[in-house]
């Protein structure tokens, strides 16, 4: 489709993002990118394809949303302005596995 980074915001392809609205319980990940032209002036406007993460509450979320922003209920556009990148707080990854 398109790019693999937002220009509007510095969102990537499979970023983990949340919605401003919905807050930390909406988790997606962003699968891809698209512009819209919206006016005669050119106004455009940046998309991202978000697959919905299982399980979660809002899980679903595309099947109430427009048809033209929906590919199935769990996998649809959302405007990168309502989007943030989900960030891990605790940075010392390690393995869960024992190691004996």
């Amino acid at each position: 489709m398109s790019r693999s980074g937002s220009r509007v915001r510095n969102l990537t392809i499979g970023d983990l993002v949340t919605h401003v609205l919905y807050g930390a319980k909406w988790i997606g990940v962003i699968v891809d990118f698209k512009k819209e032209v919206h006016s005669p002036s050119g106004l455009r406007r940046e998309k991202a394809l978000v697959q919905i993460q299982p399980g979660t509450e809002f899980e679903n979320f595309f099947k109430r949303t427009v048809a033209s922003d929906r590919i199935n209920e769990n996998l649809g556009y959302v405007s990168v302005h309502w989007l943030f990148r989900i960030e891990e707080k605790n940075e010392n990854i390690r393995s869960t596995r024992d190691k004996t």
